[in-house]
């Protein structure tokens, strides 16, 4: 597998001299993200940026400071409270977000001549690198249909014991916009196999190593069978719409034969399918790390499955509808049917439940003064009967004297049924039966940003009553009063010159530390210097470190797949300091990077997790190629 790829690499390197250049008013690539349920556009910039190539990784671009392992396609959770994900029905599938390919993170085209791109990262010592090779496909066949592909794969070994992580995901995906009729879709695959070694057994082995363990690969480990976790994501999306509407001529232009249509009335239907699936398997069964074991077996072999279908029918009224108000009003129904799987006393216990939830927005998208979004959902039918959500969201532009500033609010209250998982589940280290309450969520925060000084100020406050989170014991429990979380996200990037400075502080408290323990303070830092050699080569050359303070981080259950609460170690209060050199030439980035230099000079716990230290000093590299025909 690894020669195929790098002959692929080498066959594709090349091919650009053997073609002629594609001039550049061809070179037309627009791309956007689905923003919401209901198919709402929101455009992004195309990934071909000449900065920070070097955090181009599924990990650094999830968060400034997060738990895992240490390796490439390990189970992982932000220590940034806000930039979690929201649970999933299925909860086993939460420590995986950011490897997963879905209608939430997808990319859509639409070019001008194909679109192809490359990328391959690669990092570590010999015989235990981690790779990853990924590949994009798309082109229009006409201005309004556009299709592509995706492939990626992640074969990381790992620095410690039993680390190893293999990953494959792949998309096709389309789009259709016509002046009445749009349609989006998408299917995904994602398989993700990971070896569990429980953490090294002593920090001992990270200050002052005894003789004969000098390499992270000789470490000892706490789990001595083998045991893998496997996590596999299948997803099908589909969202058409038909509008209803009128010419006119277009605005501003002096050919009054050359018309625009205006959407008034936006009837559209989406149909999503999800397929999770989670299996834990030990070889042996594993006694001495896990506190229970409860059927005499001579091997482990846990699955865990969700097959969810929603279908959602909706109608909307454009902001165009009304000459006196200018809003936008939708209502909808949502229904979603859900088969949750467990082994149940080494038989599958199927469960089939079935929910349907009715909604309406308010919106003004339109503009640029002010903006402003109100939702409103509840469950009528269901083990979700109950579950409401309000949301809001508020934002506009001014001008203050030569600078531009943008000021956001966004606010809502929920009250979420808990995962069916956490009610109910049976393994073979694990068993549960509880009868949790809902849990009611609050939330206010806003933005204040200033984009020409480079500036920005995120601040949130978070009140949380019946909390559901794992203890000590790796077991899900109620917290019956209120948690309040409360954080504060400032950047500020200093330019000097052909030399830049990013900073990003990141302040959390949280008011009950067992249930939701976050570091204090959290520091990201890129110090770095970027010309133009030569006329056409980009050179970004710089160092970047990562901080936080000590706290008692969560510890990770590998039967489970969850973080839970631990009162033994705090983790922290150590720096990983990078450097690298970024290179970016017509169609080509490229990067090097010394990942935890300080490592070579600094001693000190270099836990992401207890037990589970980053990876020591490395050497990583990556590139990519774009190709417009």
């Amino acid at each position: 597998m690894k020669k195929l790829f790098v002959t692929i690499l080498s066959i594709l390197l090349f091919l650009p001299s053997l073609r002629s250049e594609v001039p550049d008013n061809y070179r037309y690539v627009k791309t956007w993200r689905i923003a919401d349920k209901f198919a709402s556009v929101d455009s992004i910039p195309v990934d071909t940026a000449h900065l920070n190539f070097q955090d181009v990784n599924s990990i650094d671009r999830f968060s400034i400071s997060n738990s895992f392992n240490g390796n490439l396609g390990s189970p992982i959770q932000s220590k940034i409270y806000f930039d979690r994900p929201e649970n999933n029905d299925f909860l086993f599938s939460n420590a995986y977000y950011p490897y997963i390919n879905q209608i939430e993170t997808a990319t859509f085209y639409n070019t001008k001549t194909p679109f192809s791109q490359l990328k391959y990262l690669t990092g570590g010592t010999t015989y235990r690198k981690e790779e990853q090779v990924a590949f994009l496909f798309t082109a229009n066949a006409n201005k309004k249909l556009n299709f592509g592909t995706t492939l990626d794969y992640i074969y990381a070994h790992g620095e410690y014991q039993k680390q190893s992580v293999r990953r494959f995901a792949g998309t096709l995906f389309g789009s259709y916009n016509g002046k009445r009729y749009s349609a989006t879709g998408l299917i995904a695959t994602n398989n993700l196999s990971n070896l569990e070694n429980g953490g090294i057994t002593e920090s001992i082995y990270l200050t002052n190593p005894p003789y004969g363990y000098t390499t992270a690969a000789t470490f000892p480990i706490n789990i001595s069978v083998d045991a893998q976790s496997t996590y596999k994501h299948t997803q099908f999306f589909f969202n058409h719409q038909y509008s209803l509407g009128f010419e006119r001529p277009v605005r501003g232009s002096k050919d009054s034969t050359l018309m625009e249509f205006i959407p008034v009335t936006r009837f559209a239907h989406t149909i999503r399918i999800d397929d999770m699936r989670k299996r834990y398997f030990e070889n042996q069964v594993e006694k001495t790390f896990y506190k229970n074991t409860y059927l005499p077996f001579t091997q482990t072999n846990d699955t865990a499955a969700l097959q969810k279908m929603t279908n959602r029918l909706s109608i909307s009224l454009a902001e165009e509808f009304n000459k006196w108000m200018r809003f936008g009003l939708t209502a909808y129904v949502e229904n979603e049917v859900e088969r949750f799987t467990f082994t149940e006393d080494s038989l599958l216990f199927n469960k089939v439940e079935s929910n349907t939830r009715v909604g309406g927005i308010l919106s003004k998208e339109q503009g640029q003064k002010f903006t402003y979004r109100f939702l409103g959902e509840i469950n009528l039918i269901g083990y979700k009967a109950g579950d409401m959500n309000l949301e809001t969201r508020l934002g506009g532009f001014f001008r203050l004297w030569k600078d531009t500033i943008s000021i956001r609010a966004n606010g809502f209250v929920r009250s979420v049924e808990p995962s069916y998982f956490m009610q109910n589940y049976q393994s073979n280290h694990f068993r549960w039966s509880n009868d949790f309450s809902k849990i009611y969520r609050t939330h206010i925060g806003g933005e204040f940003a200033i984009p020409t000084r480079s500036f920005s100020l995120n601040v949130a406050v978070e009140n949380i009553t019946n909390q559901v989170y794992f203890d000590t014991l790796a077991l899900p429990v109620q917290h019956g009063g209120n948690i309040q979380i409360i954080a504060a996200d400032l950047r500020q990037d200093f330019h000097l010159g052909k030399f830049t400075l990013e900073n990003n502080a990141v302040y959390q408290l949280s008011s009950n530390q067992e249930a939701i323990p976050l570091p204090m303070l959290t520091l990201f830092h890129n110090l770095y210097f970027h010309d133009k050699w030569f006329k056409v080569l980009s050179v970004q050359l710089g160092a970047n470190v990562r901080y936080h303070t000590a706290y008692y981080a969560p510890a990770y259950m590998p039967a489970t797949g969850q973080f839970y609460s631990q009162k033994e170690m705090e983790i922290g209060d150590y720096p990983v300091i990078n450097v690298y050199a970024n290179l970016h030439l017509k169609r080509t980035r490229f990067f090097i990077e010394y990942y935890h230099v300080n490592q070579l000079f600094m001693k000190g716990v270099y836990y992401s997790m207890p037990y589970y230290p980053v990876n020591p000093a490395i050497l990583k590299m990556g590139l990519t190629w774009n190709f417009y025909d």
